[in-house]
């Protein structure tokens, strides 16, 4: 039909072309082609509209018979992969693998810091994430860092997560996990809104937070006002060193975590977080008939970002409150340990975060902090920094830190800070 259109429009356009030339005599021949052309036009015309909304008329009849709901009986349930066909077919997929790199300049008036006024390639994090089958996925994360003056790799973090479980709402994983206390804890250093972990974290929970192999479940909880509420259970290994067993400990700690994310407009939202942790330290009987800590905390997290198209603002205020009860003994003026007692301590931060251009945010933070083997020791610190995102991939970040002890001698530190990542791993979990 198309190649027909073409011969007419031509011979119309040859008629025309004729009638420009001919005699008066011809006019009136020509004049009847040009109408009988007309005509044929005006046909093909028509049989084309015809077409078109019977097409029109079969897509929409399409569309009625294959909606999803439709298309649902037809999709039969995944089989169970049973032959190792079928297993070396999904172990063809490659994982996602990404590489970040947390690059840095500290200087400090401590004369025992190790890399005082030095680069160092601070941490190099390798990300590994795929789908294992069509109920699982895994997720890993080595560091390779410097300690003495040579190189390791370790875990950090390597885990299965089941994503379809019976209960709706219901997820779990397995492995090597950041332990869900609190907000700061679950950071990797590439990520912090920071260069350091608060003095909180790495007083109670570690250097870089608590990490540990154990089990986790999580479950969105049903409720009538349509909020994100999750509670997540763990058992983990108890070898935590910093309020717990530590070294070849055989014990577990248990831990319950609450969060609760609240938008209040388009602009802003809350979260509120809350947690608990315990376990047997390696300090003699405690109060249950064997040695405990037990770590409360608290969080909220409340962001304000405009969704107005241009207007690159954004304000992040963080805060967390960690409250420790230790087991430990006492000596009497004979040396002989006497019942022992919880030692109680606390700490928190607060941190501010406002983003006043596209790539520029400027921070400040005020940590507090006494130690878990000691509530009269304590340290207050203040910091201040700005950041410029290169982009999506790279960020700088100059950071000063002022520490207060009352144990210790005052500390002074800067960093400069530069991470970038290649690959598809940027940010962790919200």
């Amino acid at each position: 039909m198309k190649k027909s259109f073409i011969i007419l429009v031509i011979s119309f356009l040859s008629v025309l072309l004729s009638a420009s030339n001919a005699r008066p005599s011809d006019l009136a021949q020509l004049q009847q082609e040009l109408a009988a052309l007309r005509a044929q036009i005006a046909d093909l015309k028509r049989s084309y509209e015809a077409r078109i909304a019977q097409l029109e008329t079969r897509i929409e009849d399409m569309a009625k018979t294959y909606t999803i709901e439709a298309a649902k009986p037809r999709v039969a349930a995944p089989a169970p992969i049973q032959s190792a066909g079928m297993g070396r077919y999904f172990q063809s997929f490659n994982p996602d693998v990404s590489v970040i790199g947390d690059f840095t300049y500290h200087t400090t008036d401590t004369k025992e810091e190790e890399f005082r006024n030095q680069f160092q390639m601070r941490q190099t994090e390798l990300a590994f994430s795929a789908s294992v089958d069509p109920y699982a996925r895994g997720d890993f994360f080595f560091h390779v860092e410097q300690e003495g003056g040579e190189w390791h790799i370790g875990l950090c973090e390597g885990y299965l997560t089941l994503l379809t479980l019976p209960i709706d709402g219901l997820q779990a994983k397995a492995g090597k996990f950041k332990v869900e206390f609190g907000k700061a804890n679950k950071y990797h250093l590439h990520n912090l809104p920071w260069v350091d972990f608060p003095n909180m974290v790495r007083n109670y929970l570690g250097g870089e937070g608590m990490s540990e192999p154990g089990v986790s479940a999580s479950y969105l909880i049903p409720n009538p006002w349509d909020k994100y509420i999750e509670l997540t259970g763990q058992v983990i290994n108890n070898r935590n060193g910093m309020s717990f067993a530590g070294g070849e400990g055989t014990s577990l700690c248990y831990l319950g975590h609450l969060k609760i994310f609240h938008d209040i407009n388009e602009s802003s939202s809350l979260e509120l977080g809350a947690s608990l942790m315990a376990g047997p330290n390696d300090d003699g009987l405690g109060r249950f008939g064997t040695n405990m800590t037990t770590l409360e905390g608290v969080d909220l997290t409340y962001k304000w970002r405009p969704l107005q198209q241009g207007l690159y603002k954004s304000v992040t205020f963080q805060n967390e409150l960690l409250f420790s009860q230790h087991d430990r003994p006492f000596l009497d003026d004979g040396a002989d340990i006497i019942e022992p007692k919880a030692v109680n301590s606390w700490g928190g931060y607060s941190s501010l975060e406002y983003q006043f251009a596209r790539r520029w945010s400027v921070f400040g933070r005020y940590d507090f902090s006494e130690l878990p083997l000691s509530s009269s020791s304590r340290e207050n610190a203040y910091s201040a920094g700005i950041t410029f995102a290169q982009s999506e991939y790279c960020f700088w970040r100059l950071q000063f830190k002022h520490t207060d002890r009352n144990f210790d001698k005052d500390s002074n530190e800067i960093w400069l800070q530069c991470d970038f990542g290649l690959g598809p791993h940027r940010k962790h979990e919200y």
